[in-house]
């Protein structure tokens, strides 16, 4: 079943071939050398592994697994394609795609198999907006305590990346406190570690990252392929023969920015 879904996750990255040609050197002016020059984005396609445990109550430990290949290239257009690895071997597989492209200013979503896509227009307005913030949890936590530890430098999949790993200590508040009754409290230790590329051009790449805690089990995403070099523009449109829906901007802001960030990985937010 594993080999069927990455041969699936290789066709898409098949596709993204890099482009051949050299692009002519430009005349610069003594201006234009003086003036410092932005970092310029690396184009890159990467396959990663992304693997979902959590142990039931009663001991048993439920495995979950999914493909993701993503393409970015020098312009700043991104795709990301997951595959959901189906639980039972005479399930088929779906592949959901993703598309940020910021140069024709749309975002486009469609899943294979399938017959339509979707596109919608990406705000100007970045900000958000006000009472657009996090929502409280139903769990209170009191008394956290984070440490966190550099793990130094390491080469993943032949991207050189740095580590970072932070653990929580916290203790839960569970129920109502009630008169002559002790609240109940709990111990429980979360953490969380990323690695993220050095290069500048890489900004925003995380390699590896890997989330534990007692309620949602351990999550990890792991680089498996990379390769560096512009993708097929064909990546980033639907397929021929896929129908084109064109949605409006949602009318709830919160909704409608949430959909539309790229699909880059930023800084990884502390637990």
């Amino acid at each position: 079943m594993r080999g069927s879904v990455f041969g699936l996750t290789a066709l898409i990255a098949l596709v993204a071939l890099p482009l051949l040609g050299q692009t002519p050197a430009a005349q610069t002016s003594a201006a234009a050398i003086n003036k410092p020059s932005p970092i310029a984005r690396l184009p890159y396609m990467a396959e990663f592994r992304i693997l979902r445990v959590k142990t039931l109550p009663n001991g048993t430990a439920m495995t979950h697994e999914s493909a993701e290949v993503t393409a970015r290239d020098s312009q700043g257009r991104h795709m990301t394609a997951t595959t959901e690895i189906p639980m039972l071997a005479d399930q088929a597989a779906t592949t959901h795609f993703q598309v940020f492209d910021p140069v024709a200013h749309v975002t486009f979503n469609w899943s294979f198999p399938g017959w339509e896509a979707t596109v919608m227009a990406i705000p100007f307005s970045g900000a958000n907006p006000q009472g657009c913030g996090a929502m409280a949890g139903g769990i209170a936590y009191a008394n956290e305590k984070t440490t966190e530890k550099d793990l130094g430098t390491m080469a993943i999949m032949g991207v050189e990346a740095r580590g970072r790993r932070t653990a929580t200590t916290a203790e839960v508040l569970i129920g109502k406190r009630k008169k002559h009754h002790q609240q109940m409290r709990t111990i429980q230790v979360r953490s969380f570690e990323f690695w993220k590329a050095i290069a500048p051009g890489l900004n925003g790449l995380v390699v590896r990252q890997v989330s534990e805690d007692a309620q949602s089990g351990k999550t990890s995403r792991e680089l498996v392929k990379f390769r560096q070099g512009e993708p097929d523009a064909a990546v980033f449109r639907p397929p021929a023969g896929y129908v084109i829906v064109n949605r409006e901007v949602n009318a709830d802001p919160c909704v409608s920015l949430g959909e539309m960030e790229p699909p880059v990985a930023p800084d990884p937010v502390r637990p």
